[in-house]
């Protein structure tokens, strides 16, 4: 029998505590040459400062001073200690090389693989383009959009969801020529004419670096960021940005990431977060993709270890109500904790109507209502034992 005594026991799940989302860590894929004994191309690494770019050989001049702009960019806004992936293609990689699937090494998906759904923004920027122009810009931008959107749907089916931030390369001045964005659906892809140089480049390391730098639900042209630490700001034309330039209304209205600025105050700011896609569609910026996709890998993590587990049913096989009130609590719980402030209401409600005996994915239905924004975007989770 033994002796009497006191027994404690620790109990550990009741702060409802879920695996914490990365919300702000960016890739980027750049363009250059290896460094022998420091940097392999098409292998991704993982920095923290630019000294950590320096540590694998990609400095201020030479052949990586490209890439090495861009790091310095997204440092000079994310702060060192921002964990940045990054990926090193060969200097004649095109855009949409980065992101082609049907190569055998697609640089973009080399980045994401090792990153394992770190990467919540990815940056595509190159030196080499394909010398023809297509609705006002080198055609790789557009075709490059095209395949980084097939990819990032493959990648937001195995819950790691991305949106890509590409190089809008050698516009050529002309706004009208533009193509205008709302007419695409390529949601997860945002275009940058934005650039602190003029040499046809566009600054996307500069973009990644407000987007590592604030919150999931918060815009990055959000005027309360602060000004852009830079002196001078460009479109990819070459063209200085200020309040004279006449042509800044129509590109934004195409959707494009530009700088702007404002009568009376000093520095540069980014026009908006937009993506390629309708006005109308509530995935049509960057800060409602990064609330729904963090929406999304909580529900996962807090869903997946219910999978395959055995439960009540009623007579039809459909969940018994115990089993569903918990389900609901147990996802409204988590994410009402985890994204405090990020949105404006979350409602989780459980399809009661599936008889999940006969092996019909049960169906749970997340309404999420982003800040800012009157309506909810929904998301419908399958929760399939078999």
């Amino acid at each position: 029998m033994g002796l009497p005594d006191i027994e404690i026991e620790l109990v550990r799940d009741g702060l409802g505590l879920v695996a914490e989302t990365n919300d702000n860590t960016c890739g980027i894929v750049l363009s250059g040459a290896a460094v022998q004994d420091k940097l392999e191309l098409n292998k991704a690494y993982a920095i923290y400062s630019t000294d950590g770019a320096k540590k694998y050989g990609i400095e201020p001049e030479g052949d990586n001073a490209a890439a090495y702009r861009h790091i310095s960019e997204f440092y000079a806004v994310a702060g060192t200690g921002k964990k940045l992936w990054i990926l090193m293609a060969e200097q004649a990689a095109k855009l949409s090389d980065l992101v082609n699937t049907d190569k055998p090494i697609c640089p973009a998906k080399v980045l994401l693989n090792k990153a394992g759904g770190e990467i919540v923004a990815l940056g595509l920027t190159t030196g080499t383009d394909a010398g023809e122009v297509l609705d006002g810009l080198d055609s790789e931008v557009y075709l490059a959009m095209t395949k980084a959107q097939v990819l990032a749907d493959a990648f937001q089916k195995k819950i790691m969801p991305f949106v890509t931030v590409i190089e809008g390369r050698k516009f050529e001045g002309d706004a009208d020529a533009l193509r205008d964005l709302k007419t695409e659906s390529k949601y997860r892809n945002a275009i940058a004419l934005c650039s602190t140089q003029t040499d046809g480049s566009a600054s996307v390391g500069l973009v990644l670096g407000r987007i590592a730098a604030i919150p999931v639900q918060r815009k990055i042209s959000r005027v309360k960021n602060g000004a852009l630490p830079i002196d001078f700001g460009y479109l990819s034309d070459g063209i200085l940005v200020d309040e004279d330039r006449e042509d800044l209304g129509t590109i934004h209205d195409k959707r494009f990431i530009i700088f702007r600025k404002f009568p009376n105050k000093s520095g540069f700011f980014f026009n908006g977060d937009f993506t390629a896609t309708s006005a109308t569609d509530d995935l049509n910026i960057i800060a409602r993709i990064r609330t729904i996709d963090k929406a999304t890998k909580i529900a996962y993590n807090t869903y997946v270890e219910d999978l395959d587990d055995d439960v009540e049913v009623n007579d039809d096989g459909t969940l018994h109500p115990s089993v569903a009130a918990y389900l609901k609590k147990k996802i409204e719980d988590q994410v009402n904790n985890a994204m405090d402030g990020e949105i404006s209401n979350f409602v989780a409600t459980i399809d009661t109507s599936i008889d999940v005996l006969a092996g019909n994915a049960q169906k749970i239905y997340l309404d999420i209502t982003p800040k800012g924004y009157l309506s909810a975007i929904r998301v419908v989770l399958g929760f399939k034992n078999e």
